[in-house]
């Protein structure tokens, strides 16, 4: 069987790259290994940032909208430094109470929610699902891609998206190899339920360096609509199992939150900051592109992984629309070696940008010390010193000036 695009992976990366197939006329099909019932713990990636919103509606007009008014919208943020505030930020509303759109920082919603309007979606434009249908060998050629399936069968395509995850089966087929290592710093993440009194969704997102009621671990909270998420930067010799107990959440979640939070915990997890990046997003013949944590592994801190992973998938789809409808084999292959340098130079500069995050989170030197204890005492009569220290964990652009904090 011969098909035009195939993506491997029906994760939000895998949902958006078979939408946005489709929507430049491609016949498209998403395999994926899981059951279409499989269970999705955990709100996982839930920061969707601006652009991220505008590239949906761009894919198909009216979804990137659609998807944010399912979230909650990110409209302030708190920083603090010990139990010093150093950074606030509360975005202006215009008529009516609603949010300029120049001033939307992002929504916050669960992973499952943004699936399911992007299945949807990819549904209406004609895209098929093999569900339970692992991918177990893939062979790319001159003219296409050769893919074995765990069902036995074997597909042909002439172009491969490969949206399946960390463990990607694609791109060990390409031969591509993720560049860089874990670091030691381990993160506990929780996920709890929304407070019944209302207040959830109006919570700031919130970022403590030096906790003292924390032992000087740093430790932020961010709401999704649903709960809120809670993350717990774990100091070297921690034990990780015991800060993500359940007796151990209650313990910590209490001194940072309402201890009514502990008593309410959906998911837990643990994690080590990721800075990997594939050696190449394509193969040799040109016939396969990487995207998503196919293609890079990044620290969930800034939401660079599904943000920088939706790109990458509608860049990909664009590039094999444009080598589809050309007959000159060599601007097929150009068309495909444009994107894959393009967004892995995109995978490199959110890589770099992570463990810069990082090192000023850890402060493990004396320099890195000195210029976080210095920005904290400037913050409240040096607005830029605070908003340093707000955007180190998420990198982000700066706002415009008349987006400023507090300070």
């Amino acid at each position: 069987m011969n098909e035009q695009c195939v993506v491997v992976g029906a994760g939000p990366v895998g949902l958006i790259a078979a939408l946005a197939a489709a929507r430049h006329g491609l016949e498209v099909t998403v395999l994926e290994a899981e059951a279409q019932d499989r269970v999705r713990p955990g709100s996982r990636a839930i920061g969707m940032f601006a652009p991220t919103v505008r590239r949906f509606d761009d894919v198909l007009p009216g979804l990137g909208k659609s998807i944010a008014a399912a979230g909650i919208r990110i409209h302030g943020y708190d920083a603090y430094y010990g139990e010093r505030r150093v950074f606030g930020y509360r975005s202006r509303r215009g008529v009516l109470g609603r949010l300029a759109p120049s001033e939307l920082l992002g929504v916050s919603l669960p992973q499952a929610i943004t699936e399911t309007h992007l299945y949807d979606a990819c549904l209406a434009h004609g895209v098929r699902f093999r569900w339970d249908t692992p991918l177990t060998e893939l062979r790319t050629h001159p003219d296409g891609v050769d893919l074995v399936l765990g069902t036995g069968e074997n597909l042909c395509a002439a172009y491969v998206i490969g949206a399946d995850g960390a463990r990607s089966r694609v791109r060990g087929g390409i031969g591509a190899t993720l560049q860089g290592t874990p670091d030691d710093a381990r993160f506990v993440i929780v996920d709890v339920a929304e407070h019944p009194d209302g207040s959830t969704p109006r919570t700031p997102g919130f970022f403590q360096y030096n906790c003292p009621r924390l032992g000087g671990r740093n430790v932020m909270h961010m709401p999704f609509a649903g709960g809120m998420r809670i993350d717990l930067q774990c100091l070297p010799g921690d034990e990780v199992e015991d800060w993500s107990s359940l007796d151990g959440i209650r313990r910590w979640t209490a001194e940072v939150v309402d201890p009514w939070y502990g008593d309410h915990v959906t998911w837990v997890s643990s994690y080590r900051f990721h800075q990997s990046v594939a050696d190449t997003y394509t193969d040799p013949h040109r016939r396969v592109l990487l995207a998503g944590e196919a293609a890079h592994l990044f620290a969930p801190w800034g939401g660079r992984g599904l943000n920088s992973g939706v790109f990458d998938a509608t860049d990909a789809a664009a590039a094999i629309a444009h080598a589809l409808r050309t007959r000159d084999r060599r601007r097929a292959r150009q068309s495909i070696e444009r994107v894959a340098r393009h967004r892995r130079a995109w995978g490199i500069r959110n890589r770099d940008l992570s463990s810069r995050a990082l090192r000023v989170m850890r402060a493990g030197d004396p320099v890195t010390r000195r210029m976080r204890d210095g920005a904290s005492r400037l913050a409240p009569v040096c607005w830029p010193a605070g908003a340093w220290l707000a955007n180190t964990p998420l990198q982000l652009a700066p706002p415009p000036v008349g987006l400023r904090g507090l300070y």
